[in-house]
């Protein structure tokens, strides 16, 4: 299993890899949209899980730290993306409200949480759930605009499928990992259903790269 777990997380690296060099292919189709930190965002993901995997296999756990810092620059830029997007005032407000609740959380986390030796749980399952909640504004958004007629050529669309996605498989697992984790088979499925549900979101983004069309 331990083979198998190491090419699992070899296969998300490279997919990581491959979608950011993509990311900056097509980034002239979008460079004017709320998307274009979307580069960053994949970039500074690739860069911080190899960074966390080479801290384990060089020094041992833990990364925490390189994790925490890592999050809620990743979790306010996805917000800075929907809140740019959505054109409903009502729900820029549900959003806006949404980021000062999770920067709250990330806050008492700084003051209250080891940063050091311990994840920012709290912090981290308030930024998940709020993107999700962001992610359905936009569902519900576009549904109401004309925009849904060409659904299939909009980036934004495709991310938000294979984050939706992979939130929704990967929240139950963080919690059972950080709450009941023993060192068994058990979790190392667990981890293997992680790295599936990554490498199906980046597909998701690989497939709204080769779909997308010029968009302002």
């Amino acid at each position: 299993m331990e083979s198998f777990l190491d090419s699992m997380r070899y296969a998300h690296l490279a997919i990581y890899a491959i979608v950011f060099i993509v990311s900056l292919i097509k980034f002239p189709l979008y460079k004017n949209s709320a998307l274009k930190v979307l580069p960053i965002i994949l970039f500074f993901t690739l860069l911080t899980e190899s960074l966390g995997w080479y801290i384990v296999n060089e020094y041992g756990p833990p990364n925490a730290i390189v994790y925490n810092i890592y999050y809620f620059f990743y979790f306010s830029l996805f917000y800075y993306v929907f809140l740019k997007t959505i054109d409903d005032k009502k729900f820029k407000l549900y959003i806006k409200c949404g980021i000062a609740v999770f920067w709250l959380f990330y806050a008492s986390d700084w003051i209250f949480t080891d940063f050091i030796g311990s994840g920012f749980l709290s912090s981290y399952m308030a930024g998940a759930g709020i993107l999700v909640f962001c992610i359905i504004l936009y569902y519900i958004n576009i549904l109401q605009s004309s925009r849904v007629l060409v659904i299939k050529n909009d980036l934004l669309f495709w991310v938000s499928v294979g984050l939706f996605l992979f939130y929704i498989g990967y929240i139950p697992i963080k919690i059972i990992r950080s709450w009941f984790y023993k060192p068994d088979s058990f979790f190392e499925i667990l981890l293997v259903i992680q790295f599936s549900l990554i490498i199906i979101m980046y597909l998701f983004f690989l497939t709204g790269f080769l779909w997308m069309k010029r968009r302002s």
